[in-house]
């Protein structure tokens, strides 16, 4: 090959010429151009995308907060609900239906779902209006009760007293009647002095029937129960009208909403008008030890003026009743609740001259959980001069004639109590039967020849009542009962008698 030749290859490799070398510049100059720009173009897309899943990122934190923060008003919505409920049922003040209020029991809710669903329910629900800014609630319970008597007895739709049967007067009786439908209504209020404020007001159409044509039927209106309340979290005081606080439990009776099962058979239960102070010891997380009193309208059994108010024989001492009560109270122990209570009660009565009559009662209440399925509860009393109480068969005292001045008295010692076995097989099921017994001491009675009460009849010795009844409750509104009782009075002179009644219940608690 020629020299010259051979340089040029030489060249190609090691020395090019001017041309050639400014084109492999400009070559590379350009491809680098290009990688750079598809470098940048790479790197603004991905700072593109970085900050487009940024974006995303933040909207789901933003998202995420707003979802907790409703989650978290949720909870503490459902907290005051359930909380709302829970104070609902364990109020002291909405006795049960069981003791005579017709209200909605603790027991229901515990027993059916749907009753829990329909508290909750209520809780979103518009109250009645009232003249304040408060709630109030208005319950109850329409009552339809069906009767069969065999005997003769005191009062047809709801019988306490058996009496002998006169020759050629008819035997029994049959009827029904809607007189022992219930009304409720309840308010609560501000706070004072660190306390809740409620109050609670119940009647019925059992006072009386009026004297005009169809007047069976049309039931006046009575007043049972009224209070109003303080609440703290370890004590209350409350003022109204109720059930003895020192004789609190009462049978289980959807055939006696009128006067609580058992009157007049060792149930002490007359509403009274009373101021109550109680205080509670937390002594273990399920056991509470309660501490009572408190001044009670010394009521005796007579009979008051159609119109006006004359003050009975104890409200004329001008000392009121006084009364204390201890119990022992583990309702809250899920696997054997029960309670237990004493008390004592004392007051004063005055007949015209004649010397002031001593009343007192001692008194001791239980309520116990057995098994799953059955309950035993009652309570028992011993006194003296306790009819305004419901004791003593409705007496007090007995004087040698009926009619005042009187020329001597003689306080009425008595004794009696009840008990009653609650057996519950099923949620929506229970069967109850009780016996109940009050007695007045046969010394006091026969100290006179034919002794008289102050209403101006004789007294009674003995008062026997037995029962029991069946009660379904198909949802949280509807019940249906059916009750069987008999009866057995003995009274101080004469023979004793019997009766019985089948009685059929049908309600619609609202």
């Amino acid at each position: 090959m020629p020299a010259r030749n051979r340089s040029n290859l030489a060249g190609l490799s090691i020395v090019p010429d001017n041309h050639t070398d400014a084109m492999r510049v400009f070559s590379i100059f350009a491809i680098t151009l290009v990688s750079v720009s598809s470098l940048g173009q790479d790197a603004s897309d991905s700072a593109a995308e970085l900050a487009r899943l940024r974006s995303d990122l933040d909207q789901t934190r933003s998202q995420l907060a707003d979802s907790v923060h409703q989650m978290d008003g949720l909870r503490k919505r459902l907290d005051e609900l359930q909380q709302k409920l829970a104070d609902k049922l364990s109020d002291p003040s909405a006795q049960t239906l069981d003791n005579s209020n017709g209200a909605p029991t603790a027991a229901d809710a515990d027993q059916d779902t749907q009753f829990l669903a329909s508290k909750v329910n209520e809780l979103h629900q518009d109250k009645v209006e009232s003249g304040s800014k408060y709630p109030v609630k208005l319950s109850g319970l329409v009552l339809f009760n069906a009767f069969s008597n065999s005997g003769t007895v005191d009062l047809a739709d709801v019988p306490n007293l058996a009496f002998p049967t006169t020759p050629g007067v008819p035997n029994g009786s049959i009827g029904a009647t809607l007189r022992q439908t219930v009304l409720r209504i309840d308010a609560t209020g501000p706070k004072l002095l660190n306390a809740s404020t409620s109050a609670d007001l119940s009647i019925d159409f059992a006072g009386g029937n009026p004297t005009t044509t169809y007047g069976m039927t049309a039931g006046l209106l009575r007043l049972r129960t009224a209070t109003l309340h303080l609440d703290w979290k370890t004590s209350s005081v409350w003022l109204g009208q109720d059930t003895p606080f020192f004789s609190p439990l009462s049978p289980t009776s959807y055939a006696t909403l009128l006067e609580p099962a058992l009157s007049w058979s060792g149930n002490l239960w007359v509403w009274t008008p009373q101021a109550v102070a109680e205080k509670r010891f937390q002594a273990t997380n399920s056991t509470q030890v309660i501490l009572q009193g408190g001044l009670l309208d010394p009521l005796t059994e007579e009979v008051p003026d159609f119109q006006g108010r004359q003050p009975t024989a104890g409200e004329q001492t001008r000392v009121p009743g006084v009364a204390g009560r201890i119990a022992l109270d583990r309702s809250a122990d899920q696997a054997h609740p029960f309670s237990i209570g004493f008390a004592g009660y004392h007051a004063q009565q005055k007949y015209g001259t004649l010397p002031q009559v001593q009343s007192w009662t001692v008194n001791t209440d239980f309520k116990v959980r057995i098994s799953k399925f059955f309950e035993l509860s009652g309570e028992g009393y011993r006194g003296q001069a306790v009819g305004g109480l419901g004791g003593g068969i409705w007496s007090s005292v007995v004087f040698p004639e009926p009619t005042a001045p009187h020329s001597a008295v003689r306080p009425l010692r008595s004794a009696g109590g009840w008990a009653q076995l609650k057996f519950m097989p099923a949620a929506r099921f229970e069967v109850n039967t009780a016996f109940g017994q009050d007695e007045n001491f046969a010394q006091d009675l026969h100290l006179f020849a034919i002794p008289f009460t102050s209403p101006g009849y004789p007294p009674l010795q003995k008062n026997q009542t037995e029962f029991v009844n069946l009660i379904f409750k198909p949802n949280s509104v509807l019940l249906l009962a059916t009750e069987y009782r008999h009866i057995f009075t003995l009274p101080s002179v004469g023979q004793s008698a019997t009766a019985s009644q089948i009685n059929v219940s049908a309600g619609a608690r609202f």
